[in-house]
């Protein structure tokens, strides 16, 4: 990490006349966490030298330890580099919150775009009695780094559009997304018979699950949670009316573009927070 200030909540350590340090002096070549820690597991079949990958996982969330300290620019004497009782709780209260994480963002250069959702616990560092610092262990939610959120807006006369997912990890995410019916919603035929009634139906290209919303209003507002699974309309009763196949936004190795279609004129708004592996 090359950085002197940092973001928690809307507040800068700065913003308390603090910044990074190290404390043990040591400089040069280290080795941090990437956010690509993954564990392989192997099996080697019966009578083969080679060992076959089975399976993989990321064992635990991303989590680094760093220091901080009074600004030495901001102190006028050297007592005022030590921390009283008052700056270690103000600082405490601010970082350490029970069953949360926070936003967090570094001030370094090619990291203004990133964040984690993070928690923090603390420790005094002392020198002679006295409180010259706090050491904070970093705990985040998931293995890697988010980038700030992606808004894509697509109005009503785009029944097909394309959305290319920047994220560094193969897979999917869940987006939030917000759509405001401009028609009613259509009939779908199966076998000469009406199988989803005044359906409202959305298809990824890169996905062989489809959404679909049944006995839709013109004027309707649908919104949905994608992370918690949430759907929800202030009209519209949608719990058997939602097959509840929530809407992805998907990648692999070679291929990044999700082409969206509906089937009905509307405004449709995807928010979401691309992955990105790197570590501090």
């Amino acid at each position: 990490m090359y950085a002197t200030d940092f973001e928690f909540e809307g507040e800068k350590l700065s913003d308390y006349g603090m910044i990074i340090c190290n404390f043990d002096g040591a400089g040069g070549i280290e080795t941090v966490s990437s956010g690509a820690d993954i564990t392989f597991n192997q099996i080697k079949p019966c009578g083969s030298y080679n060992f076959n990958i089975f399976s993989s996982v990321y064992d635990s969330a991303y989590t680094t330890v760093f220091q901080i300290c009074k600004n030495p620019c901001s102190a006028g004497i050297y007592d005022d580099l030590f921390l009283s009782v008052t700056d270690v709780s103000s600082l405490q209260r601010w970082l350490c919150r029970k069953n949360m994480y926070g936003k967090f963002k570094i001030f370094q250069e090619g990291y203004e775009d990133l964040y984690w959702n993070a928690a923090f616990s603390t420790k005094q560092i002392e020198l002679n009695g006295s409180v010259v610092g706090l050491e904070l262990t970093l705990y985040t939610d998931s293995p890697f780094a988010y980038m700030d959120e992606i808004i894509i807006k697509k109005d009503s006369d785009e029944f097909s559009f394309d959305i290319f997912d920047m994220s560094d990890e193969e897979g999917y995410i869940y987006p939030d997304v917000k759509i405001t019916l401009l028609e009613d919603g259509k009939d779908i035929m199966e076998d000469g018979e009406i199988k989803y009634k005044k359906a409202f139906v959305l298809k990824n290209s890169m996905d062989n699950k489809i959404t679909i919303i049944q006995n839709c209003r013109s004027g309707e507002v649908i919104e949905i949670n994608g992370k918690n699974h949430i759907i929800f309309s202030q009209t519209h009763d949608l719990a058997r009316d939602f097959n509840y196949f929530f809407p992805k936004i998907i990648n692999n190795y070679t291929e990044n573009k999700n082409t969206f279609t509906c089937n009905l004129k509307c405004e449709i708004v995807f928010s979401y927070s691309p992955v990105r592996k790197t570590g501090l």
